[in-house]
């Protein structure tokens, strides 16, 4: 390449080293958001085929992005963060003035309503708020009963479209987080962004929790965190939880009375039937509002969150644990160190992601091909196939051998192809025994793929390296 007269050989380096980096973050929003948009596209199209696990897969590949930025070699800098930020703002905005990626929920349109039924002194646990709402061109019956803690419908700004709200909200968080390279990863992806441009009413909750956990230039405020318990179910879990964890049983007692006093008011007023709304958003069918507990798209928005603030310091605490303190000793003359060890959530979670994947692929196979016996078999290699080559693309080191007992090895390639060959055998296996015993195929193949998924994984964790 040749340098120009106005250009030193030291600033062409770092224009082609910036170039590289920007491919790289381009390329890693892109393998964020790729698998997203084309499971809520399948929702979208087939939701009775898909909804089942396309909710879950989404939020296992979630979990998985910051495995994605590591394999993809991102280097950890601050430019990353704001890439992620700058490009989520765009989206963002875009996705709530088009509906491009949007309308995934009625949240933004019910949750601040709610309000109204007690300006006109009703009851929102007990009154039902029932309007019409209009969304992309399309206009929307709403019949719902209030299923949150009651501050929750507090938190918005009057005038203000609620989209707008959460998506400030998570510009908010990505900015208290941005220091922190891991966190903002988790939570400026590709996955958090088009939940907030959809105006899921978690973003204020987890606003006030990120200023309660991480705060400002370090400073935590017990404010936010005393506000969070009164707005949705989930940040009572976590705060809680994290008392107990830390056996502060005062602060889990205090906890425990401040989300109890959200509620007492409405207890008074309406008697025991606010209990399933305030306590376990009236899912349960026992509620008289209730119905099935499920797993809806915006749940795994709370494991993120927890990981993206929390996980780092448990890194950190067990790897000065293994240095100096009571994990050095059990380790001791063991086989594993303690950064293999670390090692198993991110394997897990990419073998649960990759699992979750073949299940989608299987169900997409079998949407289009039928349930024939042999169109069964070829949606089940297909589903080991993706299962197969996400752990290929997501391992660290993608040439290994393995040693058997009497020192004897294969050869990268024998290797993977033994290890594959069992993957797929073990979910024809799963498959073909649903379908003899008269049971659906999917449970087969979910049977199936965990197990060669298990296998793979294990496969991976226990060889010795590159070849």
């Amino acid at each position: 390449m040749t340098i120009g007269a106005d250009q030193t050989p030291s600033s062409a380096a770092e224009d082609g080293s910036s170039a590289r980096h920007l491919s790289l973050y381009g390329a890693a929003w892109i393998a964020g958001a790729v698998p997203l948009f084309a499971v809520i596209t399948a929702l979208w199209l087939a939701f009775p085929t898909f909804g089942s696990t396309g909710t879950i897969t989404i939020g296992a590949f979630a979990l998985a992005f910051p495995v994605v930025v590591r394999r993809l070699g991102v280097p950890r800098r601050e430019s990353f963060v704001r890439f992620l930020l700058f490009v989520g703002i765009a989206f963002g905005i875009v996705s709530v003035l088009t509906g491009w990626g949007n309308g995934l929920t009625d949240e933004p349109f019910t949750t601040p309503r709610f309000v109204t039924l007690l300006w006109a002194h009703q009851d929102p646990y007990v009154v039902p708020l029932v309007f019409n709402y209009v969304q992309y061109g399309q206009t929307i019956h709403s019949y719902s009963i209030y299923p949150y803690l009651p501050l929750l419908m507090f938190l918005q700004i009057p005038w203000l479209a609620y989209k707008w709200v959460t998506l400030g909200c998570w510009v908010g968080m990505v900015v208290l987080v941005r220091k922190r390279f891991d966190a903002a990863v988790f939570l400026a992806q590709p996955y958090v962004v088009v939940m907030a441009a959809s105006g899921y009413n978690d973003f204020p909750v987890l606003l006030l929790l990120t200023i309660a956990f991480v705060g400002w230039q370090g400073r935590r405020q017990r404010w936010a965190q005393l506000l969070a318990l009164g707005a949705k179910q989930f940040a009572n879990v976590i705060v809680v939880g994290y008392y107990a964890l830390r056996r502060d049983w005062k602060n889990v007692l205090v906890s425990l009375a401040v989300s109890a006093a959200f509620i007492a008011p409405f207890l008074i007023w309406s008697g025991p039937n606010v209990l399933c709304p305030t306590v376990v958003a009236d899912r349960l069918a026992s509620c008289p509002a209730g119905g099935a507990a499920q797993y809806l798209l915006n749940y795994a928005l709370w494991p993120v969150w927890v990981l993206a603030i929390f996980y780092p310091t448990f890194v950190r605490d067990t790897e000065a644990s293994a240095a100096h303190g009571r994990l050095r000793r059990l380790l001791s003359g063991r086989r594993w160190t303690v950064k293999e060890l670390l090692r198993l959530p991110s394997l897990t979670v990419v073998g649960v992601s990759g699992a979750l994947a073949g299940i989608t692929v299987f169900l997409t196979s079998t949407h289009f091909l039928g349930t024939s016996f042999g169109a069964l078999v070829v949606s089940s290699v297909l589903s080991t196939g993706i299962l197969g080559s996400w752990l290929l693309a997501m391992d660290a080191v993608t040439l290994h051998r393995w040693r058997f007992p009497g020192g004897r090895f294969l050869s990268p390639i024998a290797f993977h192809l033994t290890l594959h060959g069992v993957a797929v055998a073990l979910n024809l296996v799963g498959v073909v025994a649903a379908v003899l015993v008269g049971r659906p195929a999917i449970d087969g193949e979910v049977v199936g793929v965990f197990a060669a998924s298990v296998w793979e994984s294990t496969g991976w964790f226990t060889s010795l390296g590159p070849a």
